[in-house]
């Protein structure tokens, strides 16, 4: 005969709660089987959360490390492609400008003084590139263009221009608007100062995005290529000879340009290598975090899978008790 203490509804509710308790272990266990991490980690580790939390706490901060030096890598690899537009369009006019003989060839000296108006179009557009909806070369005022157009520029350049000049006049104020102070600072230049701060990436690194459309070199280019351009809008009456002087002050600025546009994808270079180590230590830095971490809350399979072999056979004992106490008569009872 069965004693039991419990009446029917206690009992039933019983096994009800050992029933529900059962099923959670099962769910727990199961996960831990299915990715490996203890369910209930404050169990595991006995209360003592803290090391745990300063683990997740560094793989957030190199994560956002790593995001930052991938950012500005990218920013910077953007501005590497268009000074490298800018040196292979600025280069390509020298060229053609060295070569040009030195007799009076009305087509060749209106070919590359149409081919240096183009030119400086091109370099305002490279100057103007964006990335990620900021401005590569405007410096603190990343969301307005660098430059203005190149039309308005070089409208403005023509209005400033004193009147009656000569070849070596006109080169000269050429180079003056174009210098630090000049008109181009007023009228050309739409973006802001140079980026006073640093990126920090860790690891001892910081980031530099500290060239804008205001660098020399830059400068340079623009006030060589713009030589030709206002020789294009007839700003001066110039014969063929004075033209083709023009030309040469115009070459012998961008050979100096030339060089500098070097040493600048050569500053900007210096940072894209920082960057790179920059998301390298991060990525190190969180694979590091990630074991320690793993390493702290991982389930043993074969420990979590005896366990939840375990609750399996405990719930079908429930069951096959409830069940058989379900259709538990009377007369079963007495016997």
């Amino acid at each position: 005969m069965i004693a039991s203490s419990y009446g029917d509804m206690s009992r039933h509710l019983s096994l009800g709660r050992h029933s529900a308790r059962l099923k959670a272990d099962m769910t727990g266990l199961s996960k831990e089987l299915t990715t490996g991490v203890m369910d209930d980690k404050a169990r595991h580790l006995k209360g003592n959360l803290t090391f745990l939390a300063s683990l997740e706490k560094s793989i957030e901060l190199a994560e956002t490390r790593k995001s930052i030096a991938q950012n500005a890598g990218n920013l910077l690899a953007a501005q590497q492609n268009a000074l490298a537009g800018i040196s292979a369009r600025s280069e390509g006019v020298y060229l053609e400008l060295v070569q040009l003989p030195p007799g009076e060839h009305y087509a060749q000296i209106d070919r590359q003084i149409n081919s240096l108006e183009s030119a400086f179009v091109d370099t305002v557009h490279f100057l103007n590139t964006s990335f990620a909806g900021r401005s590569l070369f405007a410096g603190t005022a990343g969301d307005s263009p660098a430059l203005a157009p190149a039309r308005d520029i070089l409208d403005a350049l023509s209005r400033d221009l004193p009147a009656g000049l000569d070849a070596a006049g006109m080169s000269d104020a050429i180079d003056a608007w174009f210098a630090a102070g000049g008109g181009f600072d007023s009228v050309g230049y739409l973006g802001g100062n140079t980026i006073p701060a640093a990126y920090n990436v860790g690891d001892g690194l910081d980031i530099s995005l500290e060239i804008t459309a205001q660098a020399p070199a830059i400068r340079q280019t623009l006030a060589g290529l713009a030589k030709g351009a206002m020789l294009a809008s007839g700003v001066i009456g110039a014969s063929p000879a004075e033209k083709l002087d023009v030309l040469r002050a115009a070459a012998s600025t961008l050979a100096v340009s030339n060089t500098g546009l070097i040493d600048l994808s050569a500053r900007v270079g210096v940072q894209e290598e920082r960057a790179a180590r920059g998301v390298s230590a991060a990525e190190a830095e969180q694979t590091a975090m990630s074991i320690a971490r793993s390493e702290l809350v991982s389930a043993d399979p074969y420990e979590t899978a005896t366990r939840l072999e375990q609750a399996m056979a405990q719930l079908e004992l429930i069951y096959s008790l409830t069940a058989r106490l379900s259709r538990l008569t009377l007369a079963d009872y007495l016997r």
